[in-house]
């Protein structure tokens, strides 16, 4: 009863302390707003004082800001075109009437610049925005530029104006950067054809005053194919960083060279599907030399005119992957890039084996790119130490995005009868055959292939090409392992009977 009562009274102090706080609190609001109806004509005093203060700061700062709309835009003109041309190595020409803007900074705008190079109109700058510093807006001679825009730009270049980029790099040694956003490129050769298209979707220019490093950052298409290409070149080290990314085509290139001599020399580092290559290099004025470290590719790249010879050398090759709708190769033929008519290369493939196809190896493949036809020459392989497949004169075609090798086959039999047995060919039937030729049109995208005009021997088979026309309007999938063990059968079965 006593504990009780003890705990009682400890509880009613508390909530009489808890009532005081409250009623104390209460109480000083009470006299706050005594107060402040006493005081009421000073405060308003105060309020008034503080908002003409502000309004006044305020149209201050805005008429500081606004001050630029008063300068001479012909004199304005000017002076922008000169700091464009000293900072970043760019000439500039202002066509149209130049506006002023305060948000989101202040800046200069206009339309239809053209930029020059060597004398020559090199592009059209559609939208230009340049950002100024806030500097002493009092005086037009202290005005300076900060970062500066072009968007919707039309670039036409050629070999006599390419190394515009390359100077605009290497010239800008101010911490304010340059943009070309929205930009459309077109690479023209000697009698104004255009070559190829490139769409510059992003393209900044900026400098690294801690370590004197030029920068470069690029996004762009070419032929559909969307890359990034990253470049910090160190005027002072002669010494450049590249980087190249395609993640379409799984592609990664990373390039460091030196240029302290004539001759540049350097080192490339290429992952195609995950697959890495190291590659020492060499280019004077005539051409690009290169070579792998496993001494498994290498080959001359000449700049004039443009000749491409090459040796590739593998052990193995999946034929299946290669082929496949998401692999780099098909990814390369429907982008037309390999098409393009100012391309002319010598390619050379030596592969020991296919480890898709079985008993296929010793594949050597010779390539040829001309005038935007890729054409497969005097190439062979052997199947299973029985039969030299011979490949001779075969198109590369696309078509509305459909790849297909067209071409005529030679099958040389210099040991027919492990043929025979291999497919297990009834004896009653296998006859001694030398050399069998046909036309193929093989479509990569629907791995579907038609065969017609067969001859063996030279002689023409009137049962055997009946039979392949019922076998091109099945659209049976010959690849297959089964199918293609029927079809061979099948076939030898209408020889024997023609």
């Amino acid at each position: 009863m006593f504990i009780n009562n003890l705990l009682l009274k400890r509880f009613n102090k508390i909530v009489i302390s808890i009532n005081q706080v409250i009623e104390s609190f209460f109480n000083k609001i009470k006299d706050l707003i005594k107060t402040k109806k006493k005081n009421k004509p000073y405060l308003k005093n105060i309020d008034k004082r503080i908002a003409i203060t502000s309004s006044s700061i305020f149209i201050l700062i805005l008429t500081y800001f606004l001050i630029p709309t008063l300068y001479d835009k012909n004199r304005v003109k000017s002076l922008l075109e000169n700091q464009i041309y000293q900072k970043y190595n760019l000439k500039v020409k202002f066509n149209d009437k130049l506006r002023y803007g305060l948000f989101p900074r202040p800046h200069f705008f206009s339309e239809n610049l053209v930029a020059s190079y060597n004398e020559k109109n090199l592009a059209v700058l559609k939208k230009a925005k340049i950002y100024i510093t806030f500097g002493k807006f009092f005086s037009l001679e202290q005005l300076s530029t900060k970062k500066v825009f072009f968007k919707k730009n039309e670039f036409n270049i050629n070999a006599d104006t390419i190394n515009f980029f390359k100077d605009i790099l290497n010239s800008n040694k101010d911490e304010h950067e340059i943009f070309f956003v929205d930009s459309k490129l077109f690479y023209k050769n000697d009698l104004d054809e255009i070559i190829f298209l490139s769409k510059l979707n992003n393209l900044k220019f900026s400098y690294n005053d801690e370590n004197l490093d030029h920068k470069m950052k690029l996004n762009y298409e070419i032929f559909n194919l969307p890359f990034v290409l990253d470049i910090i070149n160190n005027l002072d080290k002669k010494k450049t960083l590249m980087k190249l990314k395609s993640k379409k085509i799984r592609l990664n290139i990373d390039n460091e060279f030196n240029y302290q001599k004539d001759n540049i020399d350097g080192s490339i580092k290429t992952s195609i599907m995950n697959k890495e290559q190291i590659f020492d290099y060499e280019i004077n004025d005539k051409f690009l030399e290169f070579k792998s470290k496993e001494n498994d590719f290498d080959g001359k790249l000449y700049f004039k005119p443009f000749y491409l010879s090459s040796n590739l050398n593998l052990d193995q090759l999946n034929i299946k992957k290669l082929l496949s709708n998401n692999s780099i190769l098909t990814s390369l033929l429907n982008s037309e890039l390999l098409f393009n008519e100012n391309l002319s290369a010598n390619i050379n493939f030596n592969l020991n084996n296919l480890s898709s196809i079985y008993f296929l190896n010793n594949l050597n493949l010779k390539i040829h790119l001309e005038e935007g036809n890729i054409f497969i020459k005097d190439s062979n392989i052997d199947w299973n130490q029985s039969i030299e497949i011979n490949l001779d004169n075969v198109q590369l075609i696309n078509e509305n995005n459909n790849t297909k090798f067209v071409g005529e086959i030679v099958l040389n039999f210099y040991d027919i009868g492990r043929f025979y047995s291999y497919y297990q060919i009834s004896r009653s039937k296998r006859k001694n055959i030398k050399e069998m030729k046909l036309d193929f049109v093989f479509n990569v995208n629907q791995k579907k292939i038609n065969l017609d005009n067969l001859t063996i021997d030279e002689k023409l088979n009137k049962n055997l090409n009946i039979f392949l026309n019922e076998f091109n309007s099945k659209n049976e999938n010959i690849f297959n392992k089964i199918s293609f063990r029927n079809f061979v059968k099948n076939f030898f079965n209408n020889y024997y009977e023609g």
